[in-house]
């Protein structure tokens, strides 16, 4: 066969590491082993009924045609809307385009900068980030935070993000992995910083509605052009695979975005966003019952993992995650999460991942005796090492 001459980007297309362990669930599965999947943030809790029925009831009227490429203007209206009251600003559906989160990392990064910029990502950092940036050829910074004080953003990290000059600066309250929720003087601080030095801020706000442990303040409260907040209904809905995304932002961006979504894939269903639509009425309440579920998980997670002193973990603020320190341990993490999952049936995902390797993370949106199980097999499984 001949060689196949892919180009800088296809060959940049090698899949997320992180998979791996996705991969190799599924292949014991196969062989009839029950696997404990807490590899993956896809909540087990139900939907709310009303976008369900909703969701068929659009279909069942046939609505299977193309939609506008910026999303429904009723959803983009009704984001805005909701936006609107929460912050007394006014938001409108120019301001908003809908698209899946993670394609919106990828827009927006296109977007805004040209191959051979310069972004900075603070890690631990959501893997999209790192794969997004790779597969446009943007060079890489990555500004590290520290375990110790629970992968909280400081003024520090912001200075040196600043000083390596980039182009783009992704920030992620109610962080995925670590959970972190970033004080609202260090926000702010980052932003008139960037606005100092003409720098886009990409801030992933996916998890701020799910904050149980702090008040989460959103960039979203600041005025500056060059921000784009994005933000997803999978998670706070328990709907992964309806891929409903958002973006908000300036509407000459938002006028971008709607061109490059034509572009890229043409539209979502509007059978799922009319799901959507009909759950933004009850958002607030549900969510409210969701953060109050999260933080009871988180409480007893932790407790768990507190019966074993070579292992730790900062209490999360938000979302359902827990990133675990198993740095005493005799093992890297990836190869403790395949010989966990080999010998004990759990997936958690690798720390390294998230560009912070010695970690591992382990969902909590599960069945409760599920998670306590896993928990209580890393914890046995940390105990065979040295």
């Amino acid at each position: 066969m001949n060689n196949l001459d892919f180009s800088n980007r296809g060959q940049s297309l090698i899949g997320q590491k992180m998979f791996s362990i996705l991969d190799q669930a599924n292949q014991l599965e196969k062989k009839g082993k029950v696997i404990k999947h807490l590899e993956l943030g896809e909540p087990d809790q139900y939907a709310p009924g009303r976008i369900i029925n909703k969701t068929i009831i659009s279909l069942l009227e046939h609505k299977v045609g193309y939609a506008p490429s910026g999303g429904l203007n009723s959803l983009r209206e009704g984001v805005a809307n909701y936006y609107s009251k929460i912050y007394k600003k006014n938001f409108f559906k120019s301001n908003v385009a809908i698209s899946p989160a993670n394609m919106l990392i990828y827009q927006l990064l296109e977007i805004c900068s040209n191959s051979g910029d310069e972004v900075c990502i603070f890690t631990p950092g959501f893997p999209t980030y790192f794969a997004a940036s790779k597969y446009i050829e943007l060079k890489i910074n990555k500004v590290e935070l520290d375990s110790s004080d629970g992968f909280q953003l400081k003024y520090n990290h912001i200075d040196e993000a600043i000083s390596k000059n980039p182009k783009v600066i992704i920030v992620n309250s109610g962080n995925n992995p670590t959970g972190a929720v970033y004080g609202k003087e260090v926000l702010e601080y980052l932003v008139k910083k960037a606005s100092e030095n003409d720098i886009w801020v990409i801030s992933d706000e996916t998890y701020g509605m799910l904050s149980f442990n702090k008040d989460y303040f959103s960039l979203l409260e600041l005025n500056y052009e060059k921000i784009a907040v994005l933000s997803s209904f999978s998670k706070v809905f328990s709907v992964p695979g309806y891929r409903v995304g958002y973006v908000i932002a300036n509407s000459k961006l938002i006028e971008k975005v709607v061109l490059s979504s034509s572009t890229l894939y043409s539209c979502l269903p509007i059978f799922v966003q009319e799901g959507i639509e009909e759950g933004l009425s009850i958002l607030d309440e549900f969510t409210k019952k969701r953060r109050s579920d999260y933080k009871q998980l988180s409480s007893e997670c932790m407790n768990i993992l507190k019966k074993d002193d070579r292992i730790s973990c900062s209490e999360p603020d938000s979302g359902f995650y827990l990133f675990i320190d198993i740095r005493k341990l005799d093992l890297d993490d990836f190869t403790f999460c395949s010989k966990l999952l080999e010998d004990y049936g759990t997936a958690l995902t690798p720390g390294s991942s998230f560009g912070q390797p010695g970690f591992v993370r382990a969902c909590f949106c599960k069945d409760l005796n599920v998670v306590k199980d896993g928990l209580e097999d890393l914890i046995e499984f940390s105990k065979t090492l040295n």
